[in-house]
């Protein structure tokens, strides 16, 4: 793997958008993606279906999620003869899933279809060589697991697919190498870029492996004691082999079916009354919480949280 073959970018999201603007495609081309997509990704994904005249798709993965397997096998039934491009996360963000990408990839690649993996999540949450997955294209972040500064991302692409992508904005080195393209975009501040060998140094310091073990184990005991206070199933398996070091869970009645507005009061309560940030999610109709796990975690916090729900369920019962 070349330190050429990366491109530096402010957030994953936006080395997708560089990738799938750079794409030519036209009418009878597809974009492909999941249910699971992050919703900016759906929203550059059907933008650029729409100014190119390409068609716009999504697979429905239900819930819950009974095995990698399931997945690959839904994902390989909706492929077409007009798929270009797969875009799949490599750790679901709205619903914490680790999908099996490489996989994914296999079986794209025999079948013609470059494969664009959202890793958002992935880089200091699951071990990663990003090379090997076979992809032709990778999004990842460095300021969420791998604790760079926020603004801190980058995009792969394959050496044999580099030639057509570019950064949003094209600047002073247009045509002077994919990294050096990405690398210089005006009075840009770099400064989280630079600070990003430090943040990885000072993981490595802590032990990657023994950070992500870690926040596994904690995840899966996460998943485990939310589901068993507040009497709700899992939606991956329970045994957390599908997690990485988030886990989402339904929450429990009456709160598992709220409108948007009813979420943002919520997350409103729990941060402004209990000193509880955690992320809640509208998925599929549904209401879910993501819990996530950093070394900086505690049980206790989770602890917490499983208890304030069961007394905000108490409260709207009454």
């Amino acid at each position: 793997m070349e330190p050429n073959d990366f491109g530096l970018v402010s957030n994953a999201t936006e080395g997708i958008n560089a990738v799938l603007r750079s794409l030519k495609l036209g009418p009878g081309d597809e974009l492909l993606t999941t249910t699971h997509v992050y919703h900016a990704v759906r929203q550059a994904m059907k933008y650029v279906a729409t100014q190119s005249g390409a068609a716009y798709r999504e697979i429905e993965i239900p819930l819950p999620i009974a095995s990698p397997d399931s997945v690959v096998e839904q994902i390989v039934k909706g492929l077409s003869a007009k798929t270009r491009v797969l875009v799949i996360d490599h750790v679901t963000s709205p619903t914490a899933v680790v999908f099996p990408v490489e996989r994914v990839v296999a079986e794209c690649s025999s079948r013609g279809v470059d494969v664009l993996i959202d890793g958002a999540h992935a880089p200091g949450m699951v071990p990663l060589k990003v090379a090997e997955l076979g992809a032709a294209y990778y999004a990842g972040n460095l300021h969420k697991w791998a604790c760079a500064p926020k603004g801190s991302a980058f995009v792969w692409v394959r050496p044999d697919r580099q030639p057509g992508i570019h950064p949003l904005i094209i600047s002073h080195f247009l045509g002077e190498g994919f990294a050096r393209e990405f690398s210089w975009q005006g009075t840009r501040d770099i400064s989280n870029w630079v600070s990003i060998p430090r943040a990885l140094e000072f993981m490595s310091e802590l032990g990657w492996q023994r950070v992500m073990a870690h926040n596994h184990a904690m995840a899966i005991w996460v998943q485990h004691f939310l589901r068993e206070s507040w009497s709700v199933d899992p939606i991956s398996p329970a045994d957390g082999s599908m997690l990485g070091s988030m886990a989402t869970l339904p929450l429990p009645p009456p709160f598992d079916h709220l409108s948007d507005s009813d979420v943002n009061s919520l997350q409103q309560r729990l941060h402004g009354e209990f000193k509880l940030e955690v992320p809640i999610v509208c998925w599929g109709g549904r209401t879910f919480v993501r819990p996530c796990c950093q070394v900086y975690n505690a049980p206790d916090e989770y602890r917490r949280l499983g208890a304030v729900m069961c007394e905000l369920m108490r409260d709207a019962g009454k």
